[in-house]
């Protein structure tokens, strides 16, 4: 007989008195209650961790990693500071989101130039006294930057200009630009003028600046071989008698030579709009040509807002054209996700100016890494390594990805990047029909052939294609039928085309379609007047698309419609975003293009969350062993438009279909932890969990059955393999218990029990928090 105050779990003997021995602990904890055992465990697991973290948590911030960032936030920059700071701000928080540089934070220290020369010479001097400056991004317009370069070089610390673009800018081997240089800019625009727009004479007003110095004198250099500058003419900086009387002769010049040849203005934005509407009240209706000064919607919004444009529409925006380093509806690849991005964060698209500081961001962070800056006092030599990193950053492959491609320095610290010449449409810029883009790298291309054909130009010691650029839209009705099984989907949807010059431009495919006996058919719309074409198909048929189920049932899918043009390669025409299209709300792309009350979602079981709209390219390198095809006949690229529709399953819906019965095998499978201690119910306990995991086999057989045949596991798979492991594990777990039983280990038994049953919940707390973080 047990006598009172004996174990009741096997007659063991009286603990020993408390404090005779140090393990005297031991017993006591055993006679404690099995639910505060367990409410001790969890405490001392909570303040080991935190005790782990906190350290961690309360450690300072780690030295920060400094770069002076320099615009103009007052002054006639103004408006320019706020958009080029978000573009830098945007890429270093990116930056330091994904851990810094090493570790260490980037942290931006602003600076305002005020606009002025002078600013911008006060500003430096008070940069190269802080030791804790790595490197500067900034200045943001000509005269500042040439104003702070000298100051930058005296005290051996390297700067990059986002959007100066007077060559004298990089006249020290401490200064760098993200963009091009005026020589190459104006060099561009006077082989625009002449091959494009057939000029033979040309008329330039030029600031004095070494801004409208250096755009003009590139204009000049590259005119003369083939054509004439009749008139140059500088314009005073200020409005002024002078200025007026300036202007008057240029005018009285080109009226009374009869000169209808381009004119380009090489003028800051401040003094463009009263030059141009000068030009136009006087009577001068030539071609004018701006710098990329002038391409931002912010100044042809003030065109389109002019009393002159008002009262004449077309009096100031037709016949304007300006060169730019990127516009809206050219974007593609890298450049659109980051503006997608962009947009979403700020709520407004960004423009090149923000893109230019976006990659001169990055060119930076890139050197200061090659540099091993990871402090906040940079020694000086640590200066001269991010200067020498930067200059080592000059060819494609020292180079590093950028939103335009692969961005390296040339051989004037200057970035290497196309232009792209823009014209006025509904108060903003667009690619202008015709541009001359270069040759890809890859292309097998005859060059003697293209220039006599006079399908390319020679532009210093390259060869430009003449690309036809078409304003592409599609505008969706209906997208339904969506087979995940076979990867297939059908859509509604208008296509339109508008162009100028061949109609080879309108002739496409669609690269991606599941039905082998469509045809493109007929136009229910066409148009050619004033030199502009104009086609509207309306299209109704199957496409395939490649999915991805390695998040399955947590995937969204990409539905893509592709046009492709069926014989010209993307040298010679191009499809852009038509403008409407570049700055539509994404709600109201989800609207039905037949009716706008109505959505686009025509999808069980899914919902479109996106589209988006975008030119691409796609082809080979190959000749695929034809020997009848010469250089330049394989059409190595050609030109897509793709319209991208996300769609998103309806998980809810889903997840409570095909998981009910796996949640109540694991609520059955747990239970079974809890039977009593008694070999009668083992055999039971271990039936339940082996009809357990083999009804888990089952249900997925079911859930993944409508996928296709995938050599991959699909992430509700992993619910699955980890619900069949922890059943495996209660197996083992029941075994287990029956030995002890057997061999009348009470007192091990129950504290497997214990522990079975804190596993059990805690490792599918683990596994639904793992969803949460990887699928939410």
């Amino acid at each position: 007989m047990t006598a009172a105050g004996d174990d009741q779990d096997g007659g063991a003997p009286r603990d020993a008195p408390s404090g005779a021995t140090a393990s005297g602990l031991a017993p006591r904890w055993r006679r404690l209650p099995a639910r505060r055992r367990l409410a001790l465990v969890v405490v001392i697991a909570v303040v080991g961790l935190a005790a782990a973290l906190l350290p961690r948590l309360l450690a300072p911030e780690r030295d920060p990693v400094y770069i002076a960032l320099v615009t103009s936030h007052t002054g006639p920059g103004a408006p320019r500071g706020p958009e080029i700071t978000r573009g830098i701000r945007f890429h270093i928080d990116q930056v330091n989101h994904t851990g810094g540089l090493g570790g260490h934070p980037v942290r931006l220290l602003r600076y305002d130039d005020r606009a002025t020369a002078e600013g911008a010479r006060r500003t430096a001097r008070r940069i190269v006294r802080d030791d804790r400056v790595a490197l500067v991004v900034g200045n943001t317009s000509s005269p500042t930057a040439l104003a702070a370069a000298p100051v930058y070089a005296a005290a051996r610390l390297p700067f990059i200009t986002p959007t100066a673009t007077a060559d004298r800018v990089t006249a020290t081997p401490w200064s760098f630009r993200a963009t091009y240089t005026n020589t190459y800019q104006g060099g561009f625009i006077a082989a625009y003028a002449q091959h494009v727009l057939g000029a033979r004479t040309a008329t330039v007003l030029r600031a004095t600046t070494a801004y409208g110095t250096s755009l003009a004198d590139g204009f000049r250099h590259a005119f003369a071989p083939t054509g004439r500058v009749r008139h140059s003419v500088a314009l005073d900086e200020r409005d002024g008698p002078a200025r007026t009387r300036q202007l008057e002769q240029a005018v009285e010049a080109i009226r009374e030579d009869g000169d209808d040849g381009p004119v380009l203005l090489a003028v800051p934005e401040d003094r463009a709009l009263s030059t141009l509407a000068y030009l136009r009240s006087h009577g001068v209706t030539n071609p004018v040509i701006g710098g990329d000064d002038l391409s931002d919607d912010d100044f042809t919004a003030a065109l389109a807002a002019s009393p002159q444009e008002r009262a004449r529409p077309g009096s100031m925006t037709g016949n304007f054209s300006t060169a730019s380093p990127q516009l809206a509806d050219s974007l593609t690849g890298a450049a659109l996700t980051w503006a997608a991005d962009y947009r979403e964060r700020y709520g407004t698209a960004p423009n090149w100016r923000a893109m230019s500081g976006q990659t001169a961001a990055a060119m930076a962070v890139h050197a200061l890494r090659q540099a091993k800056v990871a402090q906040g006092h940079p020694a000086a030599g640590r200066r001269t390594a991010v200067r020498d990193a930067l200059a080592d950053m000059n060819t494609p492959e020292r180079g590093i990805p950028g939103l335009y491609g692969r961005v390296f320095f040339d051989a004037t610290r200057s970035l290497h990047r196309p232009v792209t010449i823009g014209t006025v449409q509904d108060g903003s810029l667009v690619s202008a029909p015709v541009q001359l883009t270069e040759y890809s790298p890859e292309e097998d291309v005859d060059v003697a052939a293209e220039l006599a054909a006079k399908r390319a130009v020679a532009f210093q010691g390259k060869v430009l294609a003449r690309q036809q650029i078409v304003y592409t839209g599609i505008n969706v009705n209906r997208v339904s039928a969506f087979n995940t099984r076979e990867g297939t989907f059908k859509a509604d949807f208008f296509l339109w085309l508008r162009y100028t010059g061949s109609d080879a431009a309108a002739d496409v495919e669609f690269p991606h379609l599941a039905d082998e006996k469509f045809t493109l058919p007929p136009p229910v719309r066409k148009t050619g007047g004033r030199g502009t074409k104009y086609r509207l198909h309306q299209i109704v048929t199957t496409f395939s698309a490649p999915l991805d189920f390695h998040r399955f049932p947590f995937d969204r899918q990409h539905l893509r419609i592709t046009v492709q043009n069926r014989t010209l390669p993307s040298a010679r025409v191009v499809y852009v975003v038509d403008r409407p299209l570049v700055h539509q709300d994404r709600t109201e792309a989800l609207h039905s293009g037949r009716d706008v009350q109505e959505s686009i979602d025509g999808l069980p079981n899914w919902a479109v969350r996106d589209m988006t709209l975008y030119k691409a390219a796609v082809g080979s390198t190959a000749r695929l062993g034809d020997p009848d095809l010469t250089r330049g006949q394989n059409g190595v690229y050609q030109a897509q438009y793709v319209a991208d529709i996300t769609v998103a399953r309806n998980v809810g819906p889903f997840l409570v279909k095909n998981l009910l019965p796996l949640l109540l095998s694991v609520a059955v499978t747990y239970a079974t932890l809890f039977f009593p201690r008694d070999p009668r119910y083992t055999s039971t306990r271990v039936s339940l969990e082996v009809t357990a995991m083999l009804s888990a086999a089952v249900l997925l057989t079911n859930v993944t059955g409508s996928l296709p045949d995938i050599g991959y596991s699909v992430a509700l798979e992993w619910a699955y393999y980890a619900f069949m492991f922890l059943v495996g594990t209660c197996v083992f777990i029941s075994l287990a218990g029956a030995w002890l039983q057997e061999h009348d280990n009470v007192r091990a038994w129950n504290r497997l029990a214990h522990v079975s049953r804190v596993y059990y919940p805690v490792f599918c707390l683990g596994v639904f928090l793992a969803y949460i973080v990887h699928f939410t």
